[in-house]
């Protein structure tokens, strides 16, 4: 290589830096962390700390009862309250009553069929808890409008009811209950146990549309 040959020139040195563009050096601040690390004391790790919780209003809603929370004295105790609860007539309109059992069942009904009842006022949230205990996974809660026969005001407005929550058709025919048997104890039956809701109607009806069938002695 040939020793005499032209090196690059060395680039000029940098320019200063303006002054306004200097870094002002600004007084160290405490760390925040320390701060509230040194307020909270030595025992800081053993200090129990308070988060407030923001509750939301309870907003009280009616109930309507068709079976034996009718009873004030049943209410009353399932409630555990203090002076014995004040129940207004009402009925709902849709539905009709079976039987499971020795107990009331809700379920689906012609357009226009009315039940009687009576309606109640819960108002908290842990009295919607203890009536949803005492009426089990047999039935489910269902919203309603619900109508009062009294004559006092109000009329008329929505609120909750427990309908049965197995299969309605099943409990008209007083066959099996496939639908209530897996909610109540938590698994499955084989497909080939099961009963289509066609032949369940079948039953029900007698095979030729009638009333008869399995009520024909009733």
């Amino acid at each position: 290589m040939d020793s005499t040959a032209r090196r690059p020139p060395t680039p000029p040195p940098l320019p200063q830096p303006l002054a306004s563009h200097k870094v002002q050096r600004t007084e160290e601040r405490p760390s925040t962390y320390l701060v509230f690390l040194e307020a909270a004391g030595p025992d800081f790790i053993n200090t129990a700390l308070h988060v407030p919780i923001a509750t939301q209003p309870i907003k009280p809603i009616w109930y309507f009862f068709y079976g034996t929370l009718t009873k004030p004295e049943i209410l009353k105790h399932i409630l555990d309250l203090d002076e014995e609860p004040v129940l207004r007539p009402a009925k709902i309109i849709g539905y009709e009553l079976s039987s499971w059992g020795q107990y009331k069942a809700l379920v689906d009904g012609e357009p226009g069929t009315e039940v009687s009842g009576f309606a109640y006022e819960v108002q908290t949230v842990d009295h919607e808890f203890k009536l949803a205990r005492y009426e089990t996974h047999a039935y489910r809660l269902h919203p309603c409008r619900i109508q009062f026969t009294d004559g006092r005001d109000p009329r008329e407005l929505s609120g909750n009811t427990f309908m049965y929550a197995g299969d309605a058709a099943a409990l008209r025919a007083g066959t099996f209950d496939r639908v209530l048997w897996e909610i109540q104890m938590g698994e499955r039956l084989p497909d080939k146990w099961k009963t289509p809701t066609k032949e369940i109607m079948r039953r029900l009806t007698g095979g030729h549309g009638g009333s008869k069938g399995l009520y024909q002695s009733c």
